[in-house]
């Protein structure tokens, strides 16, 4: 069709070509390039469905996706009709349509929900702020140049990272120790201000609740964060008996496995909902709902579809 298109809009501009030259041109038979024109002449089966699509789409205000707007359609009294049978100039009638076929007209309209668009327009937050020390190894590192972030028991390796939350009027931030042996979030701290008092109120609390010894040290990766580069880190992570290790300049895929925690994060408790006039305190409590049911209540597929607590409470008692 498109190819067609493009030959419809050529001899319009230049009458002289001749339908040979345009077939030739685009490389399409003229009975396929003539059975487009056929189609194109013919009308739209689904207009009135796509009328219908576009205006639950713009009534939500672009929220709504193909789940959203086929559910919306099949709303309302009356009985429903197939989207076959609906008239044209019929804004009421309630419509069955699959989620395929209404996905399908979506994207021929071009209807891209909100959170989709802002999804992919979203940046990362980052805290770079240049080199300001050299930069310890990047123990997880193999010489591959692949990255292992499994410990063979918990409490030897962690990773750290900062994300950034925008909420109604203000920013708040997550800094959170995850332990590698099993994605169990160790710790974590929740502010208004991506500062040196977040991160090492969070190093604080994980240096209490694992308890590293100059005999056991436990591995601490990071990301190259301003505030990881500070002699003030470098200090309190030796006092605690943690090794510090970071990534490498521009990969943030060598901090993968805190990104992985925050991408499960913001889509299963951030994305979608309306946080309208929710407050830094009741805002940083529904956080903490959430990471405690992270740990206790959410079932994971890597774990044989236990809880991670459930897996410990497990390990602990096996031991």
């Amino acid at each position: 069709m498109e190819k067609w298109r493009a030959g419809k809009l050529a001899r319009e501009r230049c009458p002289l070509a001749r339908l040979r030259d345009v077939t030739e041109t685009l490389s399409i038979p003229k009975s396929t390039y003539l059975d487009q024109a056929a189609r194109a002449a013919r009308a739209d089966p689904k207009a009135a469905l796509r009328a219908r699509v576009r205006a639950s789409f713009e009534a939500s205000g672009g929220a709504y996706g193909a789940e959203s707007v086929t559910a919306d359609l099949r709303s309302g009294p009356g009985a429903a009709v197939s989207w076959r049978d609906l008239e044209p100039g019929d804004a009421s009638t309630p419509v069955i349509a699959s989620e395929k076929v209404v996905r399908a007209i979506m994207a021929e309209e071009g209807l891209v929900p909100r959170k989709a668009a802002q999804m992919a327009r979203r940046a990362r937050y980052s805290s770079y702020a240049g080199e300001l020390s050299e930069r310890p190894a990047n123990l997880p590192l193999g010489e591959d140049g692949s990255h292992d972030f499994h410990a063979p028991e918990p409490g030897l390796l962690a990773v750290t990272d900062v994300t950034e939350f925008r909420l109604d009027g203000y920013k708040a931030y997550l800094s959170p120790a995850i332990d590698c042996f099993d994605g169990w979030p160790v710790c974590w701290r929740v502010s208004r201000h991506p500062d040196k008092e977040l991160a090492h109120a969070m190093l604080s609390d994980l240096i209490a609740e694992v308890g590293p010894t100059e005999e056991r040290p436990l591995v601490l990766h990071s990301d190259g964060g301003a505030v990881y580069m500070t002699g003030d880190w470098a200090s309190a992570c030796e006092e605690g008996n943690v090794v510090r290790s970071m990534s490498r300049k521009a990969r943030s895929g060598d901090n993968a496995r805190a990104e992985g925690f925050f991408g499960t994060l913001k889509c299963d408790f951030f994305e979608g909902r309306d946080w309208t006039g929710v407050g830094f305190e009741e805002f940083a409590a529904a956080l903490d709902r959430y990471i405690e049911w992270y740990r206790g209540g959410k079932l994971k597929k890597a774990l044989g579809w236990r809880t991670i607590r459930q897996a410990r409470e497990e390990l602990a008692g096996a031991a």
